[in-house]
């Protein structure tokens, strides 16, 4: 609730900057995101690794020819978006924005070889891919310097998550395929999470600027419900769960503290 009050107040704030005499700006944004996601990283990709690693070595105790490619922990990646800010005074601005960040990572396994002069041919594959739209509002401060604009400040983001999850498969026995096929998951969630802002601003020319700054959030997005569930859909409303490492079943969390740094053109009116 505490949150939420300071979105309504960051709201009438800037109502209250629409003077005459009012300055605002417009920004493209385009940087490099790097959200601390530990649950993926430390508890759902060991799990699924473990599962390729076993698979591999029951394919060579078959003398299959076995290839696995392990999925890749869900490290940083690029961000673009805009901003627009409204400055209420020589010392204060405040900026409305949304971003979009997407990560992928995929692991495979590919096996075949020959029982009793049948040939089999067996691949598995599995897509984790997350995606986050922050909508910020952040109030900042100006710092006493005169050949360029330095600030500082915080607010808060409605961060919107998308997490899918595909799994692949095919099963070939000779010349004949056994089994394949393909079974999606599709969920979302969301969260309000404060941050913390920091930039500096240089005059290219009387109405363009270029900007450089860094956004830090400080939060999570606890939960993911199911949207669409290509094989079970009495799985739709559920939340998103995955069995760790451990055989314990764990709801699947995005961690999205981490640092967003951003380059940003900006012309202003």
């Amino acid at each position: 609730m505490k949150i939420k009050r300071i979105v309504v107040a960051l709201l009438a704030l800037s109502a209250l900057t629409y003077a005459e005499d009012s300055k605002f700006s417009f920004a493209l944004r385009g940087g490099y995101y790097l959200p601390f996601t530990s649950t993926f990283n430390d508890d759902y990709l060991p799990a699924i690794n473990q599962n390729f690693n076993e698979l591999d070595s029951y394919f060579k105790s078959l003398d299959f020819t076995s290839t696995v490619t392990q999925m890749k922990k869900l490290n940083g990646g690029a961000v673009f978006g805009g901003e627009f800010e409204i400055f209420a005074s020589e010392q204060f601005s405040i900026v409305f924005g949304a971003e979009y960040w997407s990560k992928k990572t995929t692991g495979t396994i590919d096996a075949e070889g020959t029982i009793d002069e049948v040939s089999y041919q067996i691949s598995e594959g599995s897509l984790t891919k997350a995606s986050v739209i922050p909508i910020v509002a952040t109030i900042r401060i100006n710092l006493p310097f005169k050949n360029f604009r330095a600030y500082i400040g915080g607010g808060v983001g409605y961060y919107l998550g998308k997490v899918k999850v595909e799994d692949s498969w095919s099963w070939i026995e000779g010349s004949e395929t056994v089994d394949s096929g393909t079974r999606e998951i599709k969920s979302s969630g969301s969260s309000f999470v404060p941050h913390a802002n920091i930039g500096v601003d240089l005059n290219l020319t009387g109405s363009i600027t270029l900007a450089a700054d860094i956004r830090y959030p400080f939060g999570s997005i606890n939960s993911f419900k199911i949207k669409s569930d290509t094989e079970d859909e009495g799985m739709i409303g559920q939340k998103l769960t995955f069995t760790d490492i451990n055989g314990v079943e764990k709801d699947f969390k995005l961690e999205l503290s981490g640092p967003s740094l951003g380059i940003k053109l900006k012309i202003l009116f």
